[in-house]
């Protein structure tokens, strides 16, 4: 039987000033919720929270007009809806130059009815849960994420990593500019989901919390809604002085 998915979601403001994740439950062209569409703006006083309203609307419409076929749009069709969230971001630069820096992360999940393919460009993290056991799917396109690349070859101490300041530096991300030489990760073949998993999606914010914390908090039992309420509650307990905006998009299958 194909699986069914509860999903819920939710912000938490952080110690910043205002809220630069958007994200979308996004309908297919039949109507049916099945992709998540999630980004962090950046770009601060300049215009993150555009960057990211820009990204999430510009690929939520182009989804929802995409041809399907079979289970729906193959990866091809992720990165042209990703892709297509470029133009905009540029004309709206161009329209009020005082946006010229603005930029944003983005992750596209579609759901199918045993499975998941997605597409994602910047460090925003997509977990699948599954016994209890946070498993990050996507790439983290970061220097963070580089670095401990470096640390699990052995090529850097794992104090070393830690340690550097440019650690939260991204390495790709959508800023209307040309995206050829941008890294991006997108799944080749489905992705497996089973009753029980538990799917986290989210702003680079929840990495305040550790894997092993992700895991144990969404395993309880609880809708999409009290699951996504559940890890906002913890990021916030820990007050952080520089607790970043924090979006999670949480799916329970059943």
């Amino acid at each position: 039987m194909p699986l069914k998915a509860d999903i819920g979601a939710g912000q938490l403001l952080g110690k910043r000033q205002r809220q630069e994740d958007r994200f979308a439950i996004a309908p297919d062209a039949r109507g049916a919720a099945r992709f998540l569409v999630l980004s962090d703006g950046m770009g601060g006083a300049v215009g993150g929270d555009v960057a990211a309203g820009v990204i999430v609307e510009a690929v939520a419409e182009a989804l929802a007009e995409a041809p399907y076929g079979g289970e729906g749009p193959a990866g091809s069709a992720l990165r042209a809806a990703a892709l297509s969230a470029n133009t905009p971001i540029k004309t709206h630069i161009q329209t009020e130059p005082d946006l010229e820096g603005m930029s944003g992360s983005l992750v596209i999940v579609q759901l199918g009815p045993d499975g998941l393919m997605f597409f994602s460009m910047g460090d925003s993290p997509l977990w699948r849960v599954r016994a209890g056991r946070a498993e990050r799917l996507n790439a983290d396109h970061s220097v963070g994420g580089l670095l401990d690349a470096q640390v699990a070859r052995g090529e850097m101490s794992a104090e070393e990593a830690a340690s550097r300041r440019d650690r939260n530096s991204i390495t790709s991300v959508l800023t209307g500019r040309p995206i050829q030489a941008m890294r991006m990760d997108e799944t080749a073949d489905l992705v497996p989901l089973a009753a029980g998993d538990i799917l986290v999606l989210a702003s680079d914010g929840l990495d305040s919390l550790v894997p092993e914390e992700i895991g144990r908090i969404v395993s309880a039992e609880g809708s999409g809604d009290a699951l996504a309420t559940a890890l906002l509650e913890a990021v916030e307990a820990l007050d952080r002085p520089r607790q970043d905006n924090c979006s999670v998009v949480v799916a329970r299958f059943t």
